[in-house]
């Protein structure tokens, strides 16, 4: 034993403190690096997510406004009131081709033998096929 009342070899040494101290901030250090750089690659790829959508919807809004520019155009209403609206411009000659109208004739049913309601049962499960 010793004046301090301690066995001998069991005195807490600066040198070990120290170095224990050291390793823990060493690590602490080393943890703290490596969380930073996969944050930063989640941030990159979230960033490069962010750009790729960006650049699609400018894509996209430059098509619109293509659009909104064309159905300014005389053009545009030219073509739509010809084709939705079926008119024509003064001087032009139209052609109109008759449409048949008729409708052909539903085949007539034979009175048959079974009763009303069975035959009006089998026209209605028929009528799902």
């Amino acid at each position: 034993m010793t004046e301090t009342g301690r066995p001998q070899g069991h005195r807490l040494n600066m040198r070990k403190i120290t170095t224990l101290v050291a390793c823990l901030v060493i690590g602490y250090l080393v943890w703290s690096v490596l969380s930073a750089l996969a944050y930063l690659w989640k941030a990159d790829r979230e960033a490069t997510r962010t750009f790729a959508e960006l650049q699609s919807v400018s894509a996209q809004t430059l098509e619109k406004q293509k659009e909104y520019e064309y159905h300014k155009t005389q053009e545009y209403v030219e073509k739509t009131a010809r084709e939705d609206m079926l008119l024509s411009r003064k001087g032009d000659t139209v052609v109109l081709f008759p449409l048949d109208r008729t409708m052909p004739e539903e085949p007539v049913a034979e009175p048959s033998s079974l009763p009303l309601v069975v035959t009006r049962l089998i026209e209605w499960v028929k009528g799902w096929f």
